[in-house]
């Protein structure tokens, strides 16, 4: 927009109501067409997608008319200066006013918008000053009419609903200078809350975004246990069973059929008791919490009572417990959430995917179980066997060194734990393939 809002005629005034209907409305249809997918209706998130794809042209189509659309040196500069200004103007107001009237869930949304504008303004700044350079340009550049301009597809005509001046967006006024592709940050004097207790903005961003990351992060180290108890047993019951049929029959066909069927059934098996193993605890979650919601329903007093207890043995004084639980029991889902965590042990937020872990188990278990099998597809005879147990100590070995790494215990250790466990396995192994046959002989 190139003039101000008072001066725009009526039917520049109707273009720029249109425009932001249309981009709205573009919003909008995909937030349901999402949500239709969610809920199992693609037929229907079809339709929004196909009628949000309509508005955009629409909307594209209004502006070139209104004059928005320029050389592209230009629509660079004029959305470097709006990114910078959106996350180190709007945003922070927003989020300050999002705190003020208690909408948090409102203050996280904007604080992670914050954040990626501050990335976009960085690569546009950066796009810009590429092209400023390929075209050997410095300062202020006069538009540049396209040589082969963009025909949007023309919209039906319909009636514009006419808005005064008053409801229409701030202009954008153009950049007279070129942007550094430097990350322009919040400025320092902006913080969350008042007094003493306010949180510079710049740290309450970096925490809310770290926040996520690292509920994200715990839940991926939580599948550690699948990625371990999948690839050991994978290796331990392989090289077991293939070193017992390779000793007791040598050959190698019939050690490779032995150790695959061996190494499928375990992966089916391991999978299936992971699915249903995480199904199940995430059943008797979902019904504690329910439990726990019906109890507070009918009883509030008495739950009441249970969340002052729950604080107190957290170290504060009845009168600090009491009053804390009165701020907390203000927002019902506030206090089912800290009944749940803090009496019944649970997490309000579902961690476990019985079918991700299904699958992690799972191709675990079958790589791993590979790791013996293999030699005896290229060799024989004692070379096979030794190679075969040798490969299946080293990866023993390997993933003990991980697993220490991940749990920031001594990986050394943690790799000749399970390197023991290995030996013992295989050793049992050659002595079933050995000492069985002599005693049917």
């Amino acid at each position: 927009m190139t003039s101000s809002a008072q001066e725009l005629s009526r039917t520049e005034r109707n273009l720029w109501s249109a425009i932001v209907g249309e981009a709205l409305a573009h919003l909008k249809y995909n937030a349901f067409a999402h949500k239709a997918l969610e809920e199992g209706y693609p037929e229907v998130a079809q339709i929004f997608q196909e009628v949000a794809g309509a508005e955009t042209i629409h909307g594209l189509n209004h502006l070139r008319v209104a004059g928005e659309v320029h050389s592209t040196i230009e629509n660079l500069r004029v959305v470097t200066e709006g990114e910078s200004r959106e996350f180190s103007t709007m945003y922070p107001r927003m989020i300050r006013d999002a705190q003020s009237d208690g909408r948090q869930d409102a203050a996280d949304s904007f604080a992670l918008a914050l954040e990626r504008e501050q990335h976009h303004q960085t690569i546009f700044a950066r796009a810009l000053t590429q092209l400023e350079t390929r075209q050997g340009r410095e300062g202020t550049a006069a538009q540049v009419v396209p040589s082969h301009p963009v025909d949007f597809p023309q919209p039906a005509q319909a009636p514009i609903e006419r808005v005064s001046a008053e409801e229409l967006p701030a202009p954008a006024a153009p950049a007279t200078r070129a942007v550094e592709p430097e990350l322009v940050t919040v400025s320092p004097d902006l913080a969350v809350g008042e007094g003493p207790d306010a949180i510079d903005l710049n740290t309450y961003v970096a925490a809310t975004i770290e926040v996520d990351k690292e509920r994200f992060r715990v839940a991926n180290l939580g599948r550690l246990r699948e990625v371990v108890f999948g690839a050991q047993d994978g290796i331990l019951s392989t090289v077991a069973l293939v070193t017992s049929v390779a000793v007791a029959i040598g050959d190698g066909a019939t050690v490779l059929v032995a150790g695959l069927a061996a190494a499928l059934a375990g992966m089916i098996s391991m999978a299936t008791g992971a699915y249903l193993g995480s199904r199940a605890e995430q059943d008797v979650q979902r019904a504690e919490i329910a439990r726990e919601a019906q109890e507070l329903e009918e009883n509030p007093a008495e739950e009441f009572a249970e969340l002052v207890v729950v604080l107190q043995r957290e170290g504060r004084s009845f009168q600090e417990a009491n009053a804390l639980a009165s701020e907390i029991a203000q927002d019902k889902e506030a206090w089912l959430n800290t009944l749940v965590e803090k009496e019944l042990g649970i997490s309000v937020e579902e961690t476990t995917n019985p079918v991700k872990d299904a699958l992690v188990m799972g191709v675990s278990f079958v790589v791993a179980a590979m790791i013996p099998i293999l030699p005896y597809l290229f060799l024989a005879g004692w070379t096979a066997i030794t190679v075969s147990v040798a490969g299946a100590l080293v990866g023993l070995f390997v993933l003990g060194m991980g697993k220490g790494r991940m749990v920031s215990k001594s990986p050394l250790l943690q790799g000749l734990e399970i390197l023991v466990i290995g030996i013992i396995s295989a050793a049992i192994g050659f002595a079933l393939g050995d000492l069985v046959p002599r005693l049917f002989t």
